[in-house]
């Protein structure tokens, strides 16, 4: 049964990509995350070392509107300053580090038809889901039962390039709601307040067009 409705869709894309100004592309993409977006090949080799991101990515086009929901996977690593009274010279925070899925919905425009190089913007939600995690705090090395929330919502701004069956987005992502709900906690008889837990970082991604039907 799976794979009768795996033949239907095929053909029910590729029916579609028929029509003038429609096409469907599908892929796999691979990238890195960066706070700064930096042309100096040695970040560009840290952000792939430390920051990898993968996963794979669809397009629907209708004309020149564009709409790409991704799913992809990455790794990631925040440091929370802790606010207290009486230690905040000892400079306590919490280090988190997570594997994470990211789904973004993008809704785009392409703006520039070239035939073998297209540009285009997109926006769109971001769904952030938690795989695995885990923290640590630099106070008195005490261990923290401390999770940030299983699910998050962000948002995204990006601009992206094709050429030929390649695909290049670079976009920012920003936080919508926090990573960690609790503002208070007490580590050693000390209470702190945790900062600000939203994220906002850009992601470089370079796809490949497996599937490439109609434009």
């Amino acid at each position: 049964m799976k794979k009768l409705l795996l033949v239907l869709a095929v053909v029910l894309f590729a029916n579609v990509a028929r029509a003038e100004g429609v096409g469907f592309h599908f892929g796999p993409k691979i990238g890195y995350q960066a706070a700064v977006l930096s042309l100096d090949k040695a970040d560009i080799k840290t952000g792939f070392s430390e920051h990898l991101t993968a996963g794979i990515f669809g397009r629907l086009c209708i004309h020149n509107v564009l709409i790409q929901p991704e799913l992809l996977w990455f790794k990631s690593g925040q440091v929370f300053a802790l606010k207290g009274a009486s230690l905040s010279e000892l400079d306590p925070r919490i280090e988190m580090s997570q594997q994470n899925l990211a789904v973004p919905i993008f809704l785009g425009y392409q703006f520039l038809d070239l035939k073998l190089l297209k540009l285009r913007a997109h926006v769109g939600p971001v769904m952030y889901f938690v795989v695995d995690q885990t923290n640590k705090c630099n106070y008195e090395n005490q261990e923290l039962k401390l999770e940030a929330n299983n699910m998050t919502w962000g948002g995204a701004v990006g601009v992206g390039v094709d050429i030929l069956l390649f695909t290049l987005d670079i976009n920012y992502s920003f936080g919508l709601t926090n990573l960690i709900d609790k503002s208070d906690v007490n580590i050693g008889g000390q209470d702190f307040q945790i900062d600000n837990t939203k994220q906002s970082l850009f992601t470089v991604t370079l796809g490949v067009k497996l599937v490439s039907l109609g434009m």
